[in-house]
């Protein structure tokens, strides 16, 4: 599943918006790297862990923390590159929350970006998302 060699900066860099797996994190999560401001061109890991009915979203700087990340292939799941439809699912109460429809995990955006931006693949189990960031934000 992992390469010999973690990613270099610069691979990450190029990866902004892909799924990596982290063993040091103990997980999966997606490449972030900000084109503007103070952060800029620094990759960072964001994810959420999920324990006993409990979330708890990170966003680790990976060089500060010496964090070693690894492509995730997809080889022996290559429909998972077909872009697919997040799922409204309804929590209760008349809420609803999108969710992968591959894995049915609901950490699959942004909700700090304007218009809460959908990751382009799903942080838990690498699917292609349709309308995520590289496609384009859904009005």
């Amino acid at each position: 599943m992992m390469e010999a060699e973690p990613l270099t900066l610069q691979e990450l860099r190029e990866m902004a918006g892909r799924p990596v797996y982290c063993p040091d994190a103990d997980g999966y999560g997606i490449v972030k790297c900000e084109t503007k401001g103070h952060w800029a061109g620094i990759p960072f890991l964001v994810g959420a862990w999920h324990e006993d009915g409990v979330a708890v979203n990170f966003e680790y700087n990976i060089k500060k923390r010496g964090l070693k990340c690894y492509r995730i292939e997809q080889v022996a799941a290559p429909e998972k590159d077909i872009p697919k439809q997040p799922i409204n699912h309804e929590m209760g109460y008349g809420d609803t929350v999108l969710v992968c429809p591959n894995c049915g995990q609901s950490a699959i955006g942004n909700p700090f970006r304007k218009g809460y931006e959908l990751y382009p693949h799903c942080p838990w189990c690498g699917q292609k998302l349709e309308g995520g960031a590289d496609h384009g934000k859904e009005e």
